[in-house]
């Protein structure tokens, strides 16, 4: 049995049916049990994603702890888009059933296109979390604000394999909120800085397809990757795709893999919604990408329209 854990609020409903529908489709011959963890969320909302786990044979289950389980914790950027609910994820260990070993944490503005059975069985002996590198893991400024060594390098909190019998034992959950009380001015990054912090000398990085960011499919990444083809053979076969910047759901979203979003959308009851239906949003579409068209700004996204399957005996990234 394969347990994942996803946080969510009402407003996150149909992003989330979309990941898991991509965890299943692509899944079929594990089994999986979903762990949801939400401030409230309407009857109508579960009985859909139990519905939707229900027609591959899964489970899913719905976590709704007290409110002033995150009384420590606040929003410190992005919280136009971030809710509190991002802190749950500092509290797997207090929340989830303690029989649960471990748990695959995934953000739910992911696409999941491979079988994840290899990286579920990722060793975690002594270990707190298999993890995959941020994009900004080479900003000093972060190593410098959370005060431990660069050498330790930095992870992408959004697809996490917890060892929970490990939290459990360390207090996980403790030593995030005692972090947060004793140096709130050194986070910014909200939860997932207070896990790197906490977890920093306790993680093991895997290979960047289960994780793939939008950061690694911006314009100029060709530029600093040592092998380029192989580099762009997984930027077009990531096993987890992460749309860590524009949603596919915003209008003015470019990721060049928006369309593996819509490809599972239509496998839930939002079947055809589209962010670009309306005349307004048509037309701010159209005034963003005029200059892009004409040349007169860099391409955000490198483009890959070109790119041939790239085949290596060897592990890839």
């Amino acid at each position: 049995m394969i347990h994942i854990a996803c946080n969510i609020d009402a407003h996150f409903t149909t992003h989330c049916a979309v990941t898991l529908v991509s965890l299943f489709e692509n899944n079929k011959t594990s089994d999986i049990c979903v762990h949801i963890i939400a401030p409230d969320l309407p009857d109508t909302d579960q009985e859909i994603l139990q519905d939707l786990a229900a027609d591959y044979g899964n489970e899913v289950y719905f976590y709704f702890p007290p409110a002033d389980l995150l009384s420590d914790f606040s929003i410190k950027k992005f919280g136009k888009r971030i809710s509190m609910t991002t802190y749950y994820r500092c509290m797997l260990s207090v929340i989830l059933p303690e029989q649960l070993e471990k748990v695959l944490y995934l953000d739910c503005d992911i696409v999941v296109l491979g079988d994840i059975m290899e990286f579920w069985e990722t060793d975690l002996s002594e270990c707190g979390a298999a993890c995959i590198e941020d994009i900004g893991k080479d900003e000093d400024e972060r190593y410098e604000r959370l005060h431990y060594d660069k050498s330790y390098s930095y992870f992408n909190a959004g697809v996490l394999l917890i060892n929970l019998s490990y939290w459990r034992e360390h207090k996980v959950d403790r030593q995030c909120v005692h972090y947060f009380r004793t140096y709130p001015e050194r986070i910014l990054f909200n939860d997932q800085d207070l896990l790197n912090v906490v977890l920093y000398k306790d993680k093991v990085f895997v290979p960047l397809m289960w994780n793939m960011q939008d950061g690694f499919y911006r314009y100029g990444i060709e530029k600093k990757v040592p092998d380029w083809p192989m580099f762009r053979w997984l930027l077009l076969h990531p096993a987890i795709l992460h749309y860590t910047n524009k949603k596919p759901w915003n209008y003015d979203s470019m990721h060049p893999l928006n369309s593996e979003y819509y490809n599972y959308l239509d496998m839930t009851p939002w079947k055809g919604k589209r962010p670009r239906l309306s005349f307004k949003s048509r037309l701010q579409w159209y005034a963003k990408i005029f200059p892009y068209m004409l040349g007169l700004r860099k391409p955000k996204y490198v483009n890959l329209s070109d790119s041939m399957p790239y085949r290596t005996k060897g592990r890839l990234i």
